[in-house]
């Protein structure tokens, strides 16, 4: 159990980061407004499914695709940390400026579906979370830490469907400030885990080339 558990908290704290569904909220708020309850249920739902089953396609041919391009897990690790160093960076400083990156256009709004475009991709599994789901399913993992991450995945995509269903009133709650306070909090901690992978990159590629 503790073969699952632990890699399960570890991979559900940096998904939880990359992800972001605090984040995804408001914009998913603006882009359903029109939307009553059903609806609004309905697109986070397709949103949540077309999410998983991006995740778990990098997740499971990821690595095969890393392998035929002749690029190591290291060099893969520590380039996913600088990644996320400067996801975690943009949300600390300026979390308005983040938030509008991942802002669709005015045409999005528009559309009859939204929940592959911008919902899915590049909302809730964009580059930051392909990336951190490729790392922790490497072939180097342990079946359990696999299975460990894409649940804890499974988990934070359920998490965004129960914020987007409650979008509106979340909004109104937290306000532009205290979802301010909350994007910069996991900002600091996703700076903190990038360093991390960066480190174990390095150290690992390293190690390996001695």
């Amino acid at each position: 159990m503790e073969a699952f558990l632990a890699p399960f908290s570890a991979a559900f704290a940096t998904l939880f980061i990359v992800i972001d569904p605090i984040m995804v909220t408001p914009i998913f708020a603006a882009l359903t407004k029109g939307d009553d309850a059903k609806g609004r249920l309905a697109t986070a739902f397709a949103a949540a499914l077309w999410s998983a089953g991006i995740l778990g396609f990098f997740g499971v041919g990821g690595n095969v695709l890393l392998h035929h391009l002749g690029v190591s897990l290291d060099a893969f690790r520590a380039a996913m940390g600088i990644i996320l160093f400067v996801m975690g960076y943009r949300m600390f400083f300026n979390p308005d400026a983040e938030t509008q990156m991942k802002t669709p256009g005015p045409k999005a709004a528009a559309r009859d579906n939204i929940a592959f475009f911008p919902l899915a991709m590049p909302m809730l599994a964009g580059p930051g979370g392909i990336a951190t789901i490729m790392l922790m399913m490497g072939p180097s993992e342990p079946l359990p830490a696999k299975i460990a991450a894409f649940a804890a995945a499974i988990v934070v995509l359920a998490i965004a469907v129960l914020m987007m269903a409650f979008a509106s009133r979340i909004g109104d709650v937290l306000g532009r400030t205290g979802m301010n306070a909350i994007t910069r909090l996991l900002g600091m901690i996703l700076m903190a885990l990038s360093t991390q992978y960066i480190f174990d990159g390095v150290r690992q590629g390293v190690l390996n080339a001695v």
